[in-house]
């Protein structure tokens, strides 16, 4: 129970809190300052924060705590915004649709296109990104995604379980308690940096607009969305790293655990790796949705443990 505790503890400060601080403490900041009906000045900005009292610190605290209880669970749904999922929103199902547009000509490429061996070169170089790019997108172009961070994980996670035939939403809640504690512990901490890096995205995308509202007319204030901005691209670089990052860890975890999926259901390993691929898109994935048919059903037999012998974990 301490242990996660802690683990929900540090999250939740990481990835809901210190952003929020951060966006809040800007802002209040600027609105100290005297923007949006003043010219800003610095001079001002401290003297209002050196006049804070302890009762209204601790008002600003609890602000910030409130709004990080509330906020939090919305962690989940901000990272599907960012991948692209638009369904429900205005317009959102056509926007979706018209910028995957741009990423088709990077899926089309073949995929056995590789850099010539010699001297590096522009053509060297571009031919080499192309490869990189064609890497981290989806296989079928009705999986594509308007954003890079979207087809960064859902190219990742459907790669980790493709291999072997399973489709890791429905095979992966009866994986993960199979995970080893290292796997498991590599997860959460790419999934935080993920998380993390996405919520300052957010945080600096809505300081850059909010800022530019209050410091539009204020010269050269202007510098400081500037340099959100940037902050915004800068996380939002990131944010793909940690994703390409989760991906590949959510691989080694599914590399080094599938087979214990049949261990768990008391059922006998498979020969292969072809063997096992057909009976997971025939059989285990049929199973996970409650789809399988009544003659299959009496063909899965479960392995019955020898006597004396626990078993297999």
């Amino acid at each position: 129970m301490d242990s996660l505790t802690g683990r929900l503890g540090t999250r939740f400060l990481v990835v809901t809190v210190v952003p929020n601080i951060l966006l809040l403490g800007y802002l209040g900041f600027l609105l100290a300052a005297g923007a949006p009906t003043r010219q800003p000045s610095l001079m001002r900005a401290i003297k209002a924060l050196d006049g804070l009292s302890v009762r209204e610190i601790i008002a600003i605290l609890l602000l910030v705590l409130i709004l990080s209880v509330a906020t939090h669970p919305l962690q989940t749904p901000l990272i599907k915004l960012m991948e692209g999922y638009w369904h429900g929103l205005p317009f959102g199902s056509a926007a979706q649709r018209r910028l995957s547009t741009r990423f088709r000509e990077d899926l089309r490429d073949s995929p056995s296109r590789r850099p010539e061996q010699g001297p590096s070169g522009s053509a060297d170089e571009q031919a080499a990104d192309a490869v990189r790019r064609r890497h981290w997108l989806p296989e079928e172009e009705t999986e594509l995604l308007p954003t890079v961070l979207g087809n960064t994980l859902t190219a990742g996670e459907h790669r980790a379980g493709e291999r072997y035939g399973l489709e890791l939403d429905n095979a992966w809640p009866r994986m993960r308690p199979l995970v080893s504690a290292a796997s498991l512990d590599d997860l959460r901490d790419r999934r935080n940096q993920l998380d993390a890096a996405a919520r300052l995205c957010l945080v600096t995308g809505l300081a850059t607009v909010v800022g530019l509202g209050l410091l539009l007319w204020h010269g050269s204030w202007l510098f400081l969305p500037v340099v959100t901005y940037v902050f915004c691209w800068a996380c939002y670089r990131a944010a793909i790293a940690a994703a390409q990052g989760y991906s590949n860890s959510l691989a080694a975890a599914v590399d080094l655990h599938h087979l214990q999926i049949f261990d768990a259901l008391a059922l006998d390993r498979p020969a292969n790796l072809a063997e096992e691929y057909e009976r997971n898109t025939e059989t285990l994935d049929f199973l996970f949705r409650g789809e399988l048919p009544r003659e299959e059903m009496r063909e899965l037999r479960y392995r019955t443990p020898k006597p004396g012998k626990p078993p297999a974990e």
